[in-house]
């Protein structure tokens, strides 16, 4: 529905907001009127009352996803980790990372016509959160030398995998930014969150994780 771009767009159960059901995802420009994904279909046209509202459609989304996968397996030396329709970890040796991600970009949009963004990252923490920063049709490299500089003062929930309760909880113990996460001792989390979960969340709070992607 390329006539469709450019306007307030909301994709979400049968497509009747007067049914039950919920916003599978929406366009920024519906995004803007606080529509957001897992809200009520009636709630978001309320919000957004001039919105075109959508049915779900998942043979469409499953048909165009493999292509862009395949897309990104086509990328000479990468390796392709599908976190679901529209994203996907890719792991690839490169000089000049921004390189690699133009070339995705330019194939993805040639084989389907569907823009991506590209977070670049030196763990999967961060390549992950580098997405949000290059969203829409953009790119955007994080590291550990760049990791505080960009993520430091950001609350907790900015981090993927820290969600409302667990910032909520970090927060009771004076725990509220991305960097004071990374300097909270681990006794302190571990008795809050347990032996595991505690040094995980410092651990994410300095961007750190897995390298390594699987296919």
């Amino acid at each position: 529905r390329p006539e469709l771009a450019g306007l307030p767009v909301i994709v979400g159960g049968r497509g009747d907001p007067t049914e039950r059901g919920v916003v599978s995802t929406a366009s920024y420009e519906a995004r803007a009127f606080g529509v957001r994904s897992g809200m009520p279909l009636r709630i978001a046209v309320r919000r957004c009352p001039d919105a075109v509202v959508l049915p779900v459609d998942k043979p469409t989304y499953d048909a165009a996803s493999a292509v862009v996968m395949d897309t990104l397996r086509a990328v000479p030396g990468a390796v392709v980790e599908v976190l679901g329709w529209d994203e996907a970890f890719v792991g690839v040796e490169a000089g000049v990372p921004e390189d690699v991600a133009r070339r995705i970009q330019r194939d993805v949009l040639a084989a389907t016509a569907l823009h991506c963004s590209v977070g670049i990252g030196d763990t999967k923490v961060r390549a992950k959160i580098a997405t949000e920063f290059g969203k829409p049709r953009g790119m955007f490299r994080l590291t550990r030398d760049t990791w505080f500089e960009v993520m430091g003062d950001k609350p907790t929930r900015d981090l993927w995998g820290v969600g409302p309760r667990i910032s909520q909880r970090l927060a009771g113990l004076g725990i509220e930014t991305v960097r004071q996460l990374a300097d909270a001792e681990d006794a302190l989390l571990a008795g809050e969150f347990g032996p595991g979960t505690g040094p995980y969340l410092a651990g994410l709070g300095r961007g750190e994780g897995d390298a390594t992607v699987d296919d």
